[in-house]
């Protein structure tokens, strides 16, 4: 279940009740692959001082430094892609930090995310708020299913 939680001068959170293990949802946010599942199509290291880029096709990519990348808590800042001149959202977002909070709770994880930055007074609130909420669900539908989706799914 799915518990979106942002008002007009916050930050965008989530809290979502997953049926997996603190692991399985880990390793969702720390690596590549693990990204691509649920996110789009990404490339690049997710270890601490790594950098992930995700595709969104025409609609440019975005660039995460990892800053944490442990089993109960993973963070990523925005950052401008090498050669690249951020436009739209992206420009927006750039410094901007995700973190994913990984709470073991009974037989599955509570995740705890927040988007620090992405605030209703920003252009893209209203795209970037349906999109993560999309992105949300594609969390619990993996954790639920095995499959997520992501963008180009």
């Amino acid at each position: 279940m799915t518990s979106t939680v942002s008002s007009r001068t916050e930050d965008f959170t989530a809290v979502l009740n997953l049926p997996a293990s603190p692991a399985t949802v880990s390793a969702l946010f720390t690596s590549a692959v693990g990204v691509s599942r649920w996110w789009g199509p990404t490339k690049g290291d997710g270890a601490v001082g790594g950098t992930l880029v995700t595709s969104f096709g025409d609609h440019g990519v975005n660039t995460m430094r990892v800053l944490e990348a442990g089993p109960t808590r993973v963070v990523w800042e925005s950052i401008a892609s090498d050669g690249t001149t951020p436009t739209g959202h992206t420009k927006e977002w750039l410094g901007t930090t995700m973190g994913f909070d990984i709470v073991p709770a009974g037989t599955g994880t509570e995740l705890r995310f927040r988007h620090a930055g992405l605030t209703p007074q920003l252009e893209c609130w209203d795209d970037c708020f349906a999109a993560w909420t999309h992105f949300m669900a594609s969390i619990e539908t993996f954790a639920e299913t095995g499959t997520g989706t992501p963008f180009g799914a």
